[in-house]
């Protein structure tokens, strides 16, 4: 992800926060974009009334909740924006997991290798 649209989404989240303006969907019209080398990433913020999501990190932990802030599209994936224990992660939509699967998943445990 390139820097400058990093340093944008900062600025947009340091602001305070407003009511949403009525606009028509910026993704469909292909507005709030950047390129990002030969594609397009599109960017448009989440409804204010959206649920907690929950998601899978690479080492099959699930983590949440945590409010989406923006939704993106980069081709044909779709990326969800939060902000989690102070960092801005952007989640990739097939990572995302139900609150079911939260509650249910096992705790890691260490363990001691045998020599």
């Amino acid at each position: 992800m390139s820097k400058a649209l990093l340093d944008k989404a900062r600025a947009i989240l340091a602001h305070p926060k407003q009511g949403p303006a009525p606009m028509a969907d910026p993704i469909a019209a292909g507005e709030n974009t950047a390129s990002l080398s030969d594609k397009k990433f599109q960017c448009q913020p989440a409804a204010p009334n959206t649920r907690p999501i929950y998601w899978e990190t690479g080492d099959g932990r699930i983590l949440g909740p945590a409010v989406p802030e923006f939704l993106g599209k980069d081709g044909n994936t779709f990326w969800v924006s939060v902000t989690f224990e102070g960092q801005i992660r952007w989640i990739n939509a097939d990572r995302l997991r139900s609150h079911k699967a939260f509650l249910n998943q096992r705790e890691l445990q260490e363990i001691e290798l045998i020599r």
